[in-house]
């Protein structure tokens, strides 16, 4: 009777109660969370649509530089034609003024790739600031004193993990604004 339990039972029984926990009383026990960021970038219904109305943004200036290309190919035809009825001093001057203009041309849309290309790495960011209050209610909603990014942390358990419930918050008012959004738009 007074023998004393082996350190493999104690722990056995400990893990058994731990198990039997809720995930939300032991994300409050733990006192820190973790969040998968990108993930919740990559699934949100948000960040989707961040992507999606990038995507098309994106699409529309590929469209404008196939436009502009074959309105250059057509042009360079047309001096090649036009060669054969110039003089060489005449042809020379048009030649240069065409390269000038697909040099700036040039200038002007490799500038406008940097932009999309700038505003694409901008995305992630801003995705991250807007959901940036749902940390605040969910570590008074746990009663937590950290977050961190699950990238950096070595091991932790499932049940910290707030990647998920973050996603679900934030595609829940994601979808509340765009309700809104949409009956304002019909108003």
């Amino acid at each position: 009777m007074g023998r004393i339990l082996g350190s493999d039972t104690i722990l056995l029984f400990l893990s058994c109660i731990w198990l039997a926990l809720p995930l939300p009383v032991l994300a409050q026990a733990s006192g820190i969370l973790v969040v998968d960021l990108d993930r919740a970038y990559e699934t949100s219904k948000f960040g989707l649509s961040m992507r999606d109305a990038f995507n098309i943004d994106n699409q529309l200036v590929t469209d404008e530089n196939v436009t502009i290309l074959n309105a250059l190919k057509e042009e360079e035809l047309q001096l090649t034609e036009d060669r054969t009825t110039l003089s060489p001093e005449d042809f020379a001057i048009a030649a240069a003024n065409f390269d000038t203009k697909v040099q700036e041309i040039r200038r002007l849309r490799l500038q406008k790739i940097r932009q999309v290309d700038e505003r694409f790495k901008r995305l992630k960011l801003f995705f991250f600031q807007r959901i940036d209050p749902f940390f605040d209610v969910v570590m008074r909603e746990f009663n937590a004193t950290a977050i961190l990014e699950k990238g950096s942390v070595v091991r932790s358990i499932a049940a910290i993990d707030i990647t998920d419930l973050l996603v679900e918050r934030v595609d829940q008012a994601f979808l509340a604004s765009s309700e809104n959004t949409g009956s304002d738009s019909k108003n």
